[in-house]
């Protein structure tokens, strides 16, 4: 069970990621790793972080299998191009996914840095 204290800290995990993304991240979200929405931060008041967490938990989940046929270890992140130009970035960070949607044609090199130094932590 998640406190208080670290749901606020991914919070503010997600908060300064964004902020510092030069507007590149349009909605960034930590899910569980069984789906359950921890905390998002997005533009667009449509964005259904009860979604993209169940999808994302079940992108991750056939990712794993995957990997498991092919006898490899795991994996780190997840990038998938949508046909508008924005990408879905998925990264595991203790124990749960950040998942990320950009702006249309993103500078991917600066969010990978960005990404990579938030994260890596």
């Amino acid at each position: 069970m998640m406190t208080k204290t670290e749901e606020r800290l991914l919070a503010g995990l997600l908060k300064a990621i964004k902020m510092n993304s030069r507007g590149w991240i349009e909605a960034i979200e930590v899910v569980s790793e069984d789906g359950v929405p921890i905390a998002y931060e997005s533009d667009d008041a449509r964005f259904n972080a009860e979604y993209v967490a169940a999808a994302t938990a079940a992108i991750c989940g056939a990712i794993s299998a995957v990997i498991e046929l092919m006898n490899s270890r795991g994996y780190k992140r997840v990038s998938v191009e949508l046909e508008d130009g924005r990408r879905v970035l998925i990264r595991q960070y203790r124990g749960y996914y950040v998942v990320c949607l950009t702006k249309p044609n993103p500078n991917m090199g600066f969010i990978e840095v960005l990404m990579e130094t938030y994260l890596s932590k």
